[in-house]
């Protein structure tokens, strides 16, 4: 959800339909644990720098900003994934999407001057009233100047037949995966089940409050518009979003229309900050929007558990990377003192390989004395949730602590048979042997919406 200026612009040259044409069918091996995930999409954009492409070429999973011809240093952004992805074939790149702004004037109008002009000349912003004049249109939430864009269905169509989805999704096909088409997909960031500013949705004069359920509708209905007509236009490529407002007060699943929409989300901030659901919902709180959502989207569930913090308060780091490690997803640390949406940070944790979870399915209940463990391969991990105290656990047998330099109290190569963890507090140990498990599928592909 946060925002950084674009800068250049291109027209966009590329036709929809020749996009179906270069489509491969996606194929990777899904990553050992534990999963880690990038979201880059924060200035400066130097993407084009040796060192910083070192760094995100460590992740299995990077999300990118984008503009119309953007080019870090002079290097085009299709040289840039080619380069990561030579260096880790396995690595899946995503690009950065947002259709519920826009602007009319500075940088970011340039940047995105095609979008801009449509939007002008369809009224396709958000009104406050029938009136459908830029003085009425309704100004972002963000407060960075920008307007919030009806995209919706219900907006008036085009002489081609779209209305402002339609045309939103086939615009960033075309400027975006048209001009880069080795990225693995787009991220669309607030895929909202409710609106964030009141306005007329269904363009008939009457203004909807967020909390009406006919507000929240009519933006499902636009954002499953989305999902389903860019899997189309980009058959072979996974389409994920930030889907951080999937568990809002009083909700009690994820909507029906969302089910299975996408094939991964980032659950940006879900521990670190005032406003994590972990902050105000505890530990169980964000566990079942986490299980949820890894519900919710279809295989190969590339879910991000993002936490935000300081990178050098590791016992915080361990408890959100080990809550994640009781499911599937991807963990993504962003470090708030230190470039965060625009750096890469880095931990003695992120170099452990767990290998493959022991049983089929996470974890559903505590191990002992409230903690939870996930057992893998090549090792365990243990998460004391907030809460429940400073615990002492047997182990049942011997395991040996990581050998790192971030935190040699607790990460010193010692061999044990117990750990005491603090309260809100995880960690990982590795086995003496291995597991022998059958290998997992060495490759997941799709071939298509």
């Amino acid at each position: 959800m946060i925002h950084d200026a674009f800068r250049r612009c291109l027209t966009a040259a590329a036709v929809v339909a020749s996009l179906g044409t270069c489509a491969s069918a996606l194929a990777f091996t899904p990553p050992p644990f534990p999963r880690i995930a990038g979201v880059q999409y924060g200035s400066p954009f130097d993407y084009n720098s040796p060192a910083y492409q070192a760094e995100l070429e460590k992740q299995s999973l990077t999300i990118l900003q984008y503009w119309p011809g953007e080019a870090p240093g002079g290097e085009s952004m299709q040289s840039i994934v080619q380069t990561i992805k030579a260096a880790n074939p396995n690595e899946l790149v995503f690009l950065y999407t947002n259709s519920d702004e826009g602007w009319t004037s500075g940088d970011n109008s340039v940047a995105r001057s095609a979008e801009t002009s449509e939007l002008n000349s369809m009224q396709w912003w958000l009104y406050s009233s029938k009136s459908f004049s830029l003085s009425n249109a309704v100004s972002s939430f963000y407060g960075d100047g920008g307007y919030t864009i009806n995209n919706t269905p219900y907006t008036p169509k085009d002489a081609q037949g779209d209305d402002s989805i339609d045309w939103l999704t086939k615009w960033y096909v075309n400027t975006y995966y048209g001009q880069v088409p080795n990225v693995d997909g787009f991220f669309m960031d607030n895929v909202f089940t409710q609106p964030r500013v009141a306005g007329d949705w269904y363009r008939d004069g009457t203004v909807l409050q967020p909390s009406d359920a006919k507000a929240q509708a009519a933006i499902q209905a636009g954002y499953e518009r989305w999902f389903q007509l860019s899997h189309q236009l980009m058959p072979g490529k996974y389409q994920i979003g930030n889907f951080a407002t999937w568990f809002e007060p009083g909700q009690a699943a994820v909507p029906a229309g969302f089910q299975g929409m996408a094939d991964g989300g980032l659950l940006e901030a879900i521990i670190g900050v005032s406003y994590s659901i972990e902050a105000w919902d505890g530990w169980s709180g964000m566990m079942n929007q986490y299980d949820s959502v890894m519900q919710a989207v279809n295989a190969p569930k590339l879910v991000i558990f993002n936490q935000y913090g300081s990178s050098t308060d590791y016992q915080s780091m361990r408890y959100g990377l080990a809550s994640c490690l009781m499911n599937d997803g991807y963990y993504s640390f962003t470090d708030n003192s230190n470039g965060g949406y625009g750096a890469v940070a880095w931990f003695d944790e992120y170099n452990a390989n767990l290998g493959e979870p022991t049983a089929a399915s996470p974890p559903t209940a505590a191990w002992q004395s409230g903690v939870w463990r996930r057992d893998f391969t090549n090792g365990i991990a243990l998460v004391n949730p907030k809460g429940n105290g400073a615990k002492t656990v047997q182990l049942g047998g011997t395991f040996v602590k990581l050998k790192g330099s971030q935190d040699p109290s607790v990460n010193n190569g010692q061999t044990v048979t117990s750990v005491t963890l603090q309260d809100r507090d995880g960690i990982i140990l590795m086995r003496q042997s291995p597991i022998n498990e059958p290998k997992a599928p060495t490759g997941v592909s799709i071939s298509g919406g």
